[in-house]
Parts: C-alpha cells; sequence; structure tokens
C-alpha cells in the first residue's frame, strides 16, 4: 500500500491538533493509503519577534508556576503521548527540519501538509520543510492548511511566494487563505473544510472515550485558551444552580486539565451547552450538534478571522458573544449542518483525488 507523510504543527498538548491528525489519517485510510505523521524537532524560533515574545513569556510563567501546575502540564503530556501510541501512527523517529536526507522522501509517495497552521506558526528557518520542498513537486500535497491570520506581513512575501508557487494545486482552510495564495501568486486555491469534518458523528463518538470524573448530572463544559471574559462569567453565573459547570484547559481544575483527546469530544457531545473561544470547539460542536456559544479570544493569539468564516459557513453568527439574557443559549438549530458537512466533505475528497 502506497504511503503518505503528514506535516502539521506538532506536539501533545492541544485537543484541536491532534484530532485534526486523527482525521487527516482517517480521510487517508478512506481513500486507500496508510500514512504517517512525520515527527519533527521544534527549534526555538528566531523570527518572526512575536514568536520570540511568546516563548520567553511562556518560559517565564512556566517558572513562575507552582509545582503542582507543573506535574499537571507534564501528566497531559504523557497522557496524550499514551492516547497516540493507541489512535495514531506517527514515524518512529524525531527529523531535524533543517537537515532531511536527499532521499528521504523516497520513503513515501506522497506529503501531505495542513491541516491546522502549519502555514502561520512556523519558524522560517524552516519554510523549505513545511513548503515540502525536500520532495519533488508532483508529491506535495496540501490538506487545508491554514496561515493563521488573514495577513501575511509583507518582509514575508518572498517566502510564501516561493513556497506556495511550486504546489500544482492548492487548498487552504479560509477564504482568507485562498486571498493570500491568490495575492502571492496570481493562483486560485480550494478552501477545503477542517479535516474534523470529514469524520461523521457516529465516527467521532466510536472514538469518543468517558473521563472517570464526568459528572453524572447535567453540566455546562466551557473550553478557554484564553481567560473567560466578564460575559462568559456572567453567563455561567446565571447558570450555575441548575448545572454543574466543567472547566477544561484550566489549571485550577486539576481533574479535568490532562483527560485525554478521546475524552474531550465526549465531554463536548455530553454537555447541555459548551462555552469556548475556540475554532475546533466550535466545529466539534456542530459535528455532534452541542449547543454552544463561542467569545472573542481574551489575551494569547486572536482566531477570530477562523471562527467568523465558520459561522458564516454554517449560518450561526448568532452564537457569537452570547449573553446570559439570550434565550436561545440552550436552544440550537442544526438541521442545514449535515447538509451542509456532506457537501464540505465530497469537496475534500475530489480535490485530494484530483
Amino acid at each position: 500500500m502506497k504511503k503518505i507523510g503528514i506535516i502539521s504543527l506538532f506536539g501533545y498538548n492541544n485537543y484541536g491538533n491532534r484530532l485534526q491528525l486523527f482525521a487527516v489519517q482517517k480521510v487517508y485510510k478512506t481513500l486507500g493509503f496508510e500514512s504517517e505523521i512525520i515527527k519533527y524537532k521544534q527549534e526555538i524560533p528566531k523570527d518572526p519577534i512575536v514568536i520570540q515574545i511568546k516563548v520567553l513569556l511562556t518560559k517565564i510563567l512556566f517558572l513562575k508556576s507552582n509545582l503542582s501546575k507543573s506535574h499537571l502540564k507534564n501528566k497531559r503530556i504523557n497522557n496524550f503521548k499514551k492516547h497516540a501510541k493507541l489512535n495514531y501512527t506517527e514515524s518512529a523517529n524525531q527529523i531535524n527540519p533543517l537537515k532531511i536526507a536527499s532521499n528521504f522522501h523516497e520513503n513515501y509517495s506522497f506529503f501531505s501538509v495542513g491541516s491546522d497552521q502549519i502555514w502561520g506558526w512556523f519558524t522560517h528557518s524552516i519554510s523549505d520543510f513545511v513548503f515540502l520542498k525536500f520532495a519533488p513537486k508532483e508529491k506535495r500535497i496540501t490538506f487545508s492548511p491554514s496561515f493563521g491570520s488573514s495577513k501575511i506581513d509583507e518582509k514575508y512575501r518572498e517566502i510564501f511566494t516561493k513556497g506556495l508557487e511550486e504546489f500544482e494545486y492548492i487548498s487552504v482552510r479560509e477564504e482568507s487563505g485562498a486571498k493570500i495564495v491568490k495575492d502571492f501568486t496570481g493562483k486560485e486555491a480550494t478552501v477545503l473544510c477542517d479535516p474534523t469534518m470529514c469524520l461523521s458523528k457516529e465516527d467521532w463518538l466510536e472514538f469518543a472515550t468517558s473521563h472517570n470524573k464526568k459528572p453524572t448530572r447535567k453540566f455546562v463544559l466551557t473550553y478557554f485558551l484564553g481567560e473567560k471574559s466578564p460575559k462568559v462569567n456572567a453567563v455561567l453565573n446565571g447558570i450555575s444552580k441548575d448545572f454543574e459547570v466543567v472547566n477544561l484547559n484550566d489549571l485550577k481544575s486539576s481533574e479535568f486539565y490532562a483527560i485525554t483527546p478521546s475524552e474531550w469530544v465526549d465531554y463536548i457531545n455530553s454537555a447541555s451547552l459548551f462555552l469556548t473561544d475556540s475554532f475546533h470547539g466550535v466545529v466539534f460542536s456542530i459535528v455532534l450538534q452541542t449547543p454552544f456559544a463561542v467569545y472573542s479570544r481574551v489575551g494569547g493569539e486572536n482566531m477570530q478571522t477562523r471562527i467568523t468564516n465558520i459561522l458564516e459557513k454554517f449560518s450561526l453568527q448568532d452564537r457569537f458573544e452570547l449573553t446570559s439574557n439570550d434565550s436561545s443559549l440552550f436552544n440550537m438549530d442544526f438541521k442545514n449542518s449535515e447538509e451542509i458537512i456532506n457537501f464540505e466533505k465530497e469537496k475534500v475528497y475530489r480535490f485530494l483525488k484530483k
């Protein structure tokens, strides 16, 4: 069987990242291909300066955190690694993106870049790696990669132009990404959905597992990558008498911090309401048909472009910044969602087959 090497953001900490990788492997299996997630060494970035600052701040915050928080972070990484061994196919060894052997590509029939923000959050010293320049052009596939932003700094135009122009077919995850490709290369890019939408609700429930600390009564779920805004806290205060509140990705809620990606999916499916600032939080709410409200990121990376795009695609703009006074908080109409997902899924398979 032919084998595809998958290159995306790599690590054992982010739920959306791990779940999109699982979906990418499932899609390629459906098309009759083996696939392997290529592990690679993460170099400390030298550019852009914004990433340097974020890395430095992360280190400072980590040093200030107590031993208990450090233990929880390590526990989550270890749980992700154990989960990966059971659910993913990954390369046996890490490669160095700056020192790839000239014959490395001979081990694979194709290389697939995406999805996630692989074209936005890479060190520019490894641009040749994320644009698959180590492989012949006919072996390069793009599968819904994201730039992570609606704009690319003009000083990086040459890097992106040279990287993009050598793909015969380009797919991206957002309309804003297609505009970047058009601006930099003159090429038309195909906008594809996030790979996680290529799996059905039934597929994801088969993947899901129940956490041993999951509440037995009705609960509201939160998953924030930034801080909770006053609006979110007001919603939670207004419903806390009737529902238990489960906070994921919160070091103060230690019993939930280190759950696996499979347990993360189950929590969203089981929740009466899901509050989030996460792109993949919105995606899984739609796929699993769980009522949700999404909010602007407070601190950290802004995901507004991606979230706006997906809300518009599913005509769910009214789920943005809901308040405790909104009567529709717990009620959502998903009647058109499945039809839209099926259309987007067919679009993915047409592109990849081509």
